[in-house]
């Protein structure tokens, strides 16, 4: 044999090892997919966030305009109208940091549960006198069999330093 021969075929095996790593990540990553995102659970619903809004704690009550850009010290809330939600679905509203920590939230339930709870404001974590700067999420999703299965509602934020 020639070195040429023996360095084509370690080439070849190494190029087949990569290609059986790929096909299992694509495996994983469907499966995951279809996990997270099952076909047919689409419900074509959605809710709608009247605004995010300064949030005055002591009184529950939010003020001025909409906005998507907020300093550090201060304190925000989402406004749901939990009247566009079809009354025979199972919702929950959540923020979610930076770091995939929910930092407020309500629910899950129905419409009809939380209509009282419209105004959804971040918790400032414990420990901490300021919210943490860096993009937060607000989200409200439909639930089945107890686990969120369908984003119907979705905005983003920006704390700034």
């Amino acid at each position: 044999m020639t070195p040429g021969h023996d360095l084509i075929g370690t080439l070849y095996r190494t190029l087949l090892v990569y290609v059986a790593v790929a096909v299992v990540i694509l495996i994983a990553g469907v499966a995951e997919f279809v996990y997270f995102e099952r076909p047919g659970y689409a419900s074509g619903a959605t809710a709608h966030v009247q605004g995010i809004f300064h949030y005055d704690p002591e009184t529950n009550t939010t003020t001025g305009p909409d906005r998507s850009i907020f300093a550090r010290d201060e304190q925000f809330a989402a406004v749901v109208d939990w009247s566009s939600v079809s009354d025979n679905l199972i919702v929950d509203a959540r923020w979610v940091n930076g770091f995939g920590t929910a930092v407020g939230g309500v629910g899950p339930g129905t419409p009809a549960e939380l209509k009282d709870k419209s105004i959804v404001p971040v918790r400032v974590p414990e420990g901490l006198h300021l919210n943490l700067p860096g993009q937060y999420i607000f989200v409200v999703e439909r639930y089945h069999n107890g686990l969120p299965i369908e984003v119907i509602a979705r905005r983003l934020i920006l704390v700034e330093r």
